[in-house]
Protein backbone atom coordinates (compact mmCIF):
# COMPACT_ATOMS: atom_id res chain seq x y z
CA UNK A 1 0.00 0.00 0.00
CA UNK A 2 3.06 2.62 0.88
CA UNK A 3 4.43 1.81 -2.57
CA UNK A 4 0.61 2.89 -4.37
CA UNK A 5 0.69 6.05 -2.32
CA UNK A 6 4.33 6.82 -3.64
CA UNK A 7 2.93 6.31 -6.96
CA UNK A 8 0.29 8.53 -6.46
CA UNK A 9 2.34 11.49 -4.97
CA UNK A 10 4.86 11.20 -8.37
CA UNK A 11 1.98 10.97 -10.53
CA UNK A 12 0.85 14.34 -8.66
CA UNK A 13 4.05 16.04 -8.70
CA UNK A 14 4.63 15.32 -12.44
CA UNK A 15 1.05 16.40 -13.68
CA UNK A 16 1.45 19.33 -11.24
CA UNK A 17 4.38 20.20 -13.49
CA UNK A 18 2.85 19.58 -16.52
CA UNK A 19 0.60 22.46 -15.97
CA UNK A 20 3.82 24.71 -14.85
CA UNK A 21 5.45 23.95 -18.29
CA UNK A 22 1.50 24.88 -20.08
CA UNK A 23 0.97 27.84 -18.22
CA UNK A 24 4.92 29.12 -18.63
CA UNK A 25 4.32 28.15 -22.67
CA UNK A 26 1.03 30.19 -22.34
CA UNK A 27 2.32 33.86 -20.48
CA UNK A 28 5.16 33.05 -23.68
CA UNK A 29 2.41 33.15 -26.41
CA UNK A 30 4.40 29.92 -27.66
CA UNK A 31 0.92 28.64 -28.47
CA UNK A 32 2.38 26.24 -30.87
CA UNK A 33 4.66 24.15 -28.58
CA UNK A 34 1.87 24.75 -25.70
CA UNK A 35 -0.47 22.77 -27.91
CA UNK A 36 2.27 19.99 -28.52
CA UNK A 37 3.01 19.45 -25.27
CA UNK A 38 -0.75 19.11 -24.35
CA UNK A 39 -1.40 16.92 -27.19
CA UNK A 40 2.30 14.96 -25.62
CA UNK A 41 0.67 14.44 -22.21
CA UNK A 42 -2.44 13.05 -23.40
CA UNK A 43 -1.06 10.46 -25.44
CA UNK A 44 0.54 9.61 -21.91
CA UNK A 45 -2.09 10.11 -19.90
CA UNK A 46 -4.30 7.57 -22.16
CA UNK A 47 -1.81 4.97 -22.07
CA UNK A 48 -2.15 5.76 -18.11
CA UNK A 49 -6.10 5.47 -18.35
CA UNK A 50 -5.60 2.07 -20.00
CA UNK A 51 -3.46 0.27 -17.59
CA UNK A 52 -5.60 1.66 -14.76
CA UNK A 53 -8.73 0.11 -16.50
CA UNK A 54 -7.68 -3.21 -16.40
CA UNK A 55 -10.29 -5.30 -14.84
CA UNK A 56 -7.36 -6.91 -12.45
CA UNK A 57 -6.12 -4.29 -10.11
CA UNK A 58 -3.24 -6.70 -8.63
CA UNK A 59 -1.77 -6.34 -11.95
CA UNK A 60 -2.57 -2.63 -12.73
CA UNK A 61 -0.85 -2.09 -9.28
CA UNK A 62 2.45 -3.96 -9.86
CA UNK A 63 3.05 -2.35 -13.28
CA UNK A 64 2.38 1.12 -11.51
CA UNK A 65 5.27 0.40 -8.72
CA UNK A 66 7.41 -0.99 -11.01
CA UNK A 67 7.36 1.85 -13.38
CA UNK A 68 8.26 3.90 -10.06
CA UNK A 69 11.45 1.77 -9.03
CA UNK A 70 12.11 2.13 -13.10
CA UNK A 71 11.91 5.92 -12.88
CA UNK A 72 14.06 5.69 -9.90
CA UNK A 73 16.37 4.10 -11.26
CA UNK A 74 16.16 6.75 -14.14
CA UNK A 75 14.49 3.70 -16.53
CA UNK A 76 11.80 4.27 -18.68
CA UNK A 77 8.92 1.55 -18.14
CA UNK A 78 7.06 2.01 -21.56
CA UNK A 79 3.80 0.32 -21.58
CA UNK A 80 1.30 -0.36 -24.44
CA UNK A 81 -2.61 -1.90 -23.06
CA UNK A 82 -4.62 -3.32 -25.54
CA UNK A 83 -7.10 -5.09 -23.62
CA UNK A 84 -9.14 -4.67 -20.21
CA UNK A 85 -9.16 -8.30 -19.40
CA UNK A 86 -12.92 -8.24 -19.18
CA UNK A 87 -13.00 -12.12 -19.21
CA UNK A 88 -10.66 -12.34 -16.10
CA UNK A 89 -8.11 -14.35 -15.01
CA UNK A 90 -7.83 -16.74 -12.47
CA UNK A 91 -5.53 -15.71 -9.70
CA UNK A 92 -4.81 -12.24 -10.38
CA UNK A 93 -2.76 -11.96 -7.32
CA UNK A 94 -0.76 -14.91 -8.22
CA UNK A 95 -0.37 -12.86 -12.30
CA UNK A 96 0.89 -9.77 -10.30
CA UNK A 97 3.65 -11.27 -8.85
CA UNK A 98 4.52 -13.02 -11.67
CA UNK A 99 4.11 -10.20 -14.15
CA UNK A 100 5.93 -7.54 -11.05
CA UNK A 101 8.44 -10.45 -10.83
CA UNK A 102 9.30 -10.23 -14.77
CA UNK A 103 9.53 -6.39 -14.58
CA UNK A 104 12.18 -6.14 -11.55
CA UNK A 105 14.02 -8.88 -13.49
CA UNK A 106 14.44 -5.95 -16.52
CA UNK A 107 15.06 -3.20 -13.95
CA UNK A 108 17.51 -4.95 -12.28
CA UNK A 109 18.91 -5.87 -15.71
CA UNK A 110 19.03 -2.65 -16.93
CA UNK A 111 20.37 -1.67 -13.92
CA UNK A 112 23.41 -3.78 -13.85
CA UNK A 113 24.50 -4.05 -17.37
CA UNK A 114 25.09 -2.01 -20.02
CA UNK A 115 21.55 -2.14 -21.60
CA UNK A 116 20.81 0.74 -24.33
CA UNK A 117 17.92 3.23 -24.32
CA UNK A 118 17.08 2.76 -20.48
CA UNK A 119 14.02 1.29 -21.57
CA UNK A 120 11.58 -1.67 -20.94
CA UNK A 121 8.77 -2.24 -23.10
CA UNK A 122 5.37 -3.89 -21.51
CA UNK A 123 2.91 -5.26 -23.60
CA UNK A 124 -0.27 -6.61 -22.76
CA UNK A 125 -2.98 -8.20 -24.99
CA UNK A 126 -5.42 -10.58 -25.50
CA UNK A 127 -4.61 -13.25 -28.17
CA UNK A 128 -6.24 -16.87 -29.00
CA UNK A 129 -7.67 -16.82 -25.38
CA UNK A 130 -4.93 -15.92 -23.56
CA UNK A 131 -3.49 -13.00 -22.25
CA UNK A 132 -0.41 -12.31 -23.02
CA UNK A 133 2.51 -10.10 -20.66
CA UNK A 134 6.17 -9.19 -22.83
CA UNK A 135 8.72 -7.43 -21.47
CA UNK A 136 11.45 -6.68 -23.92
CA UNK A 137 14.39 -4.45 -23.51
CA UNK A 138 18.03 -4.33 -25.19
CA UNK A 139 20.80 -5.84 -23.81
CA UNK A 140 23.88 -8.11 -24.07
CA UNK A 141 23.12 -11.41 -23.92
CA UNK A 142 24.45 -12.33 -21.28
CA UNK A 143 22.48 -10.36 -18.28
CA UNK A 144 19.21 -12.45 -19.42
CA UNK A 145 16.94 -13.34 -17.25
CA UNK A 146 18.25 -17.12 -15.67
CA UNK A 147 18.97 -19.09 -12.34
CA UNK A 148 16.52 -19.35 -9.80
CA UNK A 149 14.39 -16.19 -10.48
CA UNK A 150 13.69 -17.65 -14.18
CA UNK A 151 13.16 -20.86 -12.94
CA UNK A 152 10.62 -19.44 -9.70
CA UNK A 153 9.03 -17.02 -12.27
CA UNK A 154 8.19 -19.97 -14.50
CA UNK A 155 7.16 -22.59 -11.84
CA UNK A 156 4.49 -19.70 -10.53
CA UNK A 157 3.08 -19.27 -13.79
CA UNK A 158 2.70 -23.20 -14.24
CA UNK A 159 1.04 -23.19 -10.70
CA UNK A 160 -2.06 -20.53 -12.30
CA UNK A 161 -1.42 -22.64 -15.64
CA UNK A 162 0.61 -19.97 -17.56
CA UNK A 163 3.88 -20.92 -19.56
CA UNK A 164 6.69 -18.37 -19.25
CA UNK A 165 9.24 -18.03 -21.89
CA UNK A 166 12.62 -16.23 -22.92
CA UNK A 167 13.75 -15.18 -25.93
CA UNK A 168 16.76 -13.11 -27.07
CA UNK A 169 16.99 -12.26 -30.95
CA UNK A 170 20.34 -11.42 -32.78
CA UNK A 171 20.03 -7.88 -32.39
CA UNK A 172 20.07 -8.05 -27.94
CA UNK A 173 16.54 -8.09 -27.60
CA UNK A 174 15.77 -9.93 -24.14
CA UNK A 175 12.04 -10.75 -24.44
CA UNK A 176 10.26 -12.54 -21.45
CA UNK A 177 6.60 -13.67 -21.79
CA UNK A 178 3.80 -15.11 -20.01
CA UNK A 179 0.92 -16.19 -21.23
CA UNK A 180 -2.12 -17.04 -19.39
CA UNK A 181 -5.48 -18.95 -20.02
CA UNK A 182 -8.42 -16.52 -19.86
CA UNK A 183 -10.92 -17.50 -17.10
CA UNK A 184 -14.20 -16.57 -19.49
CA UNK A 185 -16.06 -20.30 -20.22
CA UNK A 186 -14.35 -22.62 -17.38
Amino acid sequence: MKDLLEVLRVQRHDFMNHLQVISGLLQLKRYDRAYEYIGQVAEELGQAGMLARLEVPEITAAVLVSGLRAAERGIVLHHEVSTGMEKGIHNGPAAAEIVGGMLETAIHSAETSPCLAGKINLEIREQDGEYIFRTSYRCREDSAIRGTGAASLEEAAKRINGRLAVAHSADGIIAVTLSLPVAAGE
